[in-house]
């Protein structure tokens, strides 16, 4: 319990300031195999109850570190209009960079990133429980008492997986409804990646704004390649090598400015998750690479703290498999999917 003490104690001195606790590390580990929750199944059952049952508009920052550790503070609303799952109906709206006019290079690349990838920021770059006994299964909750967010009263919860190479969070939930006004996730070395911050918070109805819906989750693989036109050599949902992941979703989506058709599906241990995208109809940007032929599978790799992106073609289609950046296990499902993929030539 000294670590998550210590985590508190940090948080409270500000967020950044946590990082100075890495050589706690191994302690860190212990008590995340150890500790027994401190609050258990009803913290997790009151986070995974608020997303299903509350209606509400937040304005919020976020904030993003990139591969050099500097930050960039984005203005966003979102709308939420829950629907009594995991998965609710939402708009996010894109409002600015801070310190950044209007119009800058900077500004118009985050609205650029927002129109395209937007939905993405809630429903895989935010925390959330999507499934309370997997989230229960691994990882405990320890509550840190009383503090204040937004103007609204709040508590800070520390959530530590019971694995080492997935994120640490610090939130800070409403007390009135349980929602998270404030998210900080750190890695396995306590390096802060990302924040979300409520500014301005308000629960009750909400009514969503019309916006283009690329997105579309679907029952099943079936009704997504359908919905795509039955494209060839698109795989399956992997099964056997995901370990606590378990399949959460599938999505289709067309791009708005190319016109393609891609399919992510999302895998969750309750908490944590890691995407497979693929795209039909794509070039091999591989193929021209010295040596490269059918015989000799490339993929490519980028790993920052905050991300890992492991890329590959198979048969005109692109293969994306991304996740924490602490989530090394992702190299060998890439060669898993990549071997399925050469089957289904």
């Amino acid at each position: 319990m000294r670590l998550v003490r210590n985590l508190a104690a940090a948080c409270r001195a500000g967020a950044l300031a946590l990082a100075a606790l890495g050589a706690l590390l191994p302690v860190a580990h212990a008590v995340a195999q150890t500790d027994g929750p401190a609050t258990g199944s009803p913290a997790m059952t009151a986070l995974d109850g608020a997303i299903r049952q509350w209606n509400y508009t937040v304005e919020q920052v976020r904030r993003i570190a990139d591969a050099n550790g500097a930050i960039t503070s984005v203005r966003e609303r979102l709308q939420v209009s829950a629907n009594g799952t995991s998965n609710p109906d939402f708009a996010i709206t894109f409002l600015g960079v801070e310190g950044e006019p209007a119009g800058s290079p900077l500004h118009v690349r985050w609205q650029q990133t927002y129109a395209r990838h937007g939905r993405r920021f809630f429903t895989q770059g935010s925390f959330r429980v999507a499934n309370v006994d997997s989230a229960d299964a691994n990882y405990t909750v320890h509550d840190f008492g009383p503090t204040v967010r937004a103007g609204r009263s709040a508590h800070r919860l520390v959530v530590l997986p019971n694995a080492f190479d997935k994120s640490i969070w610090l939130i800070e939930t409403d007390d009135a409804t349980k929602l998270p006004l404030y998210s900080a996730e750190f890695d396995a070395h306590l390096r802060l990646l990302s924040e979300v911050e409520a500014t301005q918070f308000t629960p009750g109805t909400t009514s969503l704004p019309l916006q283009s819906q690329p997105t579309t989750t679907v029952a099943d693989f079936q009704t997504a390649l359908a919905t795509m036109g039955h494209p060839r050599k698109v795989i399956a949902p992997v099964t056997g090598v995901t370990g606590e992941y378990e399949l959460d979703r599938i999505d289709v989506q067309n791009d708005p400015l190319n016109g393609q058709w891609q399919m992510t599906m999302t895998y969750t241990d309750g908490i944590d998750q890691f995407v497979i995208v693929q795209t039909p109809g794509t070039t091999d940007s591989f193929a021209t690479l010295p040596g490269k032929s059918s015989r000799t599978p490339v993929i490519g790799r980028y790993r920052d703290p905050a991300m890992t992106v492991l890329v590959f073609w198979e048969g005109g289609v692109s293969f994306q498999v991304a996740g924490r950046g602490s989530l090394r296990r992702l190299d060998a499902l890439a060669r898993d999917v990549y071997r399925q993929a050469l089957r289904a030539r």
